[in-house]
């Protein structure tokens, strides 16, 4: 160890040490785990569907499984050190592609097991999707799936005359016949099946100029629930599928018929009127260990959004007797990863421990393994140091320079982009010529070189450099002087006028060291007065879904090898937006290049056209493109680097000292 990272260890063990003993107590009566590895922040869920930051996905991965799973493929490049990523077997041993490209045949593994012995079948698979993309669950991440018939339709609610659809009538186990709702939405209510004959609607609300958007949306939400449709109902065989062409009656359903003016004595109470997405052609099982999947058009990286975790399988036998979120307790949960959930300290660590239920269980080295909650880079470091962690993904900026000379530190590029998330629909951030002020003022030179020092790229534009096929469009230039003149184009010459506006981060150094400097920035460049403000994980994700914020520090990490992990983002759609931004001809060309699967190249110029909306629009400001910064024991054998730097723990393995 350098003498300045000696001394600065010194320094923050000063800082520290109350805490490490308080950790160190908690911990007395539990045994080290035999791998231990920096989380950042205590994971806000372990729930696949619910998921959608870096610490749940770190465990979820390994946790959970999916038809495939993404795993090192290939040679290393030689340039970055950077291993590539694939989707390989997981809980599919085998699958074939029609010529067309619309049709995947999966082989499920007859010897798949839950952590708790139950057998998996493919009918995991059919619950597991419709539970993603069903409204309630609020799944972040269903347009990964809208590429399936009837999949966004069902998944926004979206039906018309003559459609197929489910309704769940108000009978769920703790549903109020006349009152409040069961807000488990598994297991669900009685489901009848139909064809719409006909919707009635009440009279459509009317909006007065002044009311903002979410008080419009609010509105014709509750509008949309007092909405009556007629259904021929339909007779069910003897499997519970419908039988579309044996009617059986007309009725009538409504959400909320008590407060619907259109309603009469015969609408009867229902939760939902859906597309019936897992009774029509989107999900084929022909014997329980086949699955049989249909798209819309070809997608060429589909073997890739299945080896993602929000397509993973999540246990029904759980979820139904023990209810959301408490099916994800140690003591409730089952698990279908190389690992399931042993233990789980708030604020502190997961303790995940071997699934002996693993169908590669054999081939999985590492008995126990912690994730531990560790916000802050200088305790990280400090634990590593003293033998506590294995593994540092984020050690301290300020001694990158000293940490890049030692053998246990590795660096590489990686398919992550670090950005400010702006909320479109306050002012002044509804004129794109203020976001683009500031995203053309702020100086990311100075940002890598003095907070980052991991030799990050400065980013202009939403796609990192190295997408294979793809070639991004020229992004937005650093120009102070233009940034002035857009500044006083849109009504703030020199600043006056603009209102402070607060930049919300997550708890964590770097990210206050970020903020603080983009607060001077805009103050000294632009006359832009901003004030800063921190929260814990879980506040701040809920904060920024409420498009409750002003600026929201943020990061995304490419999910597959293919631009759309960062285009589909901005969808106005996508459940991941969280700008409020929406531009129909953006949205047109991504829907455009969905068609185009079958057309590579007139597919990625169709990416290209939607990343030069997204440039000339910003409803986010790009700061740099990533690169891994990881501190690993020598012990350890099997954590490279990787595009995503995601590290399937199945693969690690711990060297024994002599």
């Amino acid at each position: 160890m350098s003498l300045e990272i000696r001394r600065a260890c010194f320094a923050f063990a000063g800082f520290f040490a109350i805490g490490m003993l308080i950790w160190a107590a908690r911990f007395e009566a539990i045994a080290p785990a035999e791998f231990s590895f920096q989380n950042g922040t205590d994971p806000k869920t372990l729930d696949p569907h619910r998921a959608t930051g870096q610490p749940e996905s770190r465990i979820i991965f390994n946790v959970f499984s999916g038809l495939l799973q993404s795993l090192p493929t290939g040679e290393v490049d030689p340039d970055t050190g950077v291993h590539s990523m694939d989707a390989a077997p997981a809980l599919a041993e085998s699958f074939t592609v029609s010529d067309d490209g619309l049709e995947y045949t999966f082989k499920i593994r007859e010897d798949a097991k839950w952590s708790d012995g139950t057998p998996i079948t493919a009918e995991d698979f059919r619950f597991s999707w419709t539970r993603m993309l069903h409204p309630e669950t609020l799944c972040q991440y269903a347009m990964q799936l809208h590429d399936l018939p009837h999949a966004r339709a069902y998944n926004e609610s979206l039906v018309a005359v003559g459609d197929q659809v489910e309704v769940e009538l108000w009978d769920r186990p703790r549903d109020e016949p006349d009152g409040d709702g069961d807000i488990q939405n598994w297991p669900r209510g009685t489901i009848v099946y139909g064809t719409i004959k006909k919707i009635a609607k009440p009279p459509e609300p009317k909006f007065a100029p002044e009311v903002d958007a979410d008080e419009k949306e609010r509105k014709l939400a509750e509008w949309k629930e007092r909405w009556v449709y007629e259904v021929d109902t339909c007779s069910t065989n003897a499997g519970g599928k419908p039988l579309w062409d044996q009617s059986t009656e007309i009725r009538e359903f409504c959400q909320l018929p008590r407060e619907s003016s259109i309603a009469t004595a015969k609408t009867e109470a229902c939760h939902h009127v859906l597309v019936a997405f897992d009774q029509l052609d989107a999900i084929r099982i022909p014997d329980p260990h086949t699955l049989i999947v249909t798209l819309k058009q070809p997608v060429p990286y589909f073997p890739q959004v299945l080896a993602y975790y929000p397509t993973f399988i999540v246990p029904r036998h759980i979820i139904e007797e023990h209810g959301s979120p408490l099916w994800t307790k140690p003591e409730n949960i089952a698990c279908c990863g190389p690992y399931t959930v042993g233990e789980r300290l708030l604020r502190d660590r997961v303790r995940l421990v071997k699934n002996p239920q693993f169908y590669d269980r054999d081939n999985v080295s590492i008995e126990t393994i912690d994730a531990v909650s560790a916000d802050s880079q200088n305790t990280a470091l400090n634990m590593y140091e003293t033998g506590q962690l294995d593994w540092v993904y984020d050690p301290p900026s300020l001694l990158l320079e000293e940490l890049k000379q030692r053998d246990d530190f590795t660096s590489a590029p990686v398919f992550i982009v670090y950005f400010y998330r702006i909320n479109t629909l306050r002012e002044p951030f509804d004129d794109p010529r203020v976001r683009r002020a500031i995203a053309m003022a702020i100086d990311r030179k100075q940002i890598i070189d003095k907070i980052a020092k991991a030799g990050q790229l400065p980013a202009y534009n939403i796609v990192p450099p190295g997408m294979p096929g793809y070639e991004s469009p020229p992004g937005f230039e650093a120009n102070l002087e233009e940034a002035k003149r857009l500044l006083a184009e849109a009504g703030f010459p020199n600043g006056q006028g603009f209102p402070k506006q607060i930049i919300l981060y997550n708890t964590q150094d770097m990210h206050r060291a970020i903020a603080e400097v983009v607060q001077q920035q805009l103050l000294n460049r632009l006359g832009i007065r901003v004030d800063i403000q921190n929260m814990e994980w879980g506040s701040y994700l809920d904060k920024v879904d409420q498009l409750d914020y002003d600026i929201a520090r943020a990061g995304w990490v490419g999910d597959y090898a293919d631009p759309t992990t960062f285009l589909d983002l901005w969808i106005s759609t996508n459940q991941n937006n969280s700008t409020g931004w929406a531009n129909e001809e953006y949205d047109a060309l991504m829907e455009k290049a969905k068609r185009l699967g079958g057309d590579p190249e007139a597919r990625m110029r169709a990416l290209a056209e939607a990343e030069a909306i997204f440039i000339e629009n910003l409803p986010v400001i790009p700061f740099y493109f990533y690169v891994s910064k990881n501190l690993v024991k020598p012990r350890v054998q099997g954590l490279f680097p990787t595009p995503q730097d995601r590290h399937p723990f199945q693969l690690l393995s711990i060297e024994q000292s002599d």
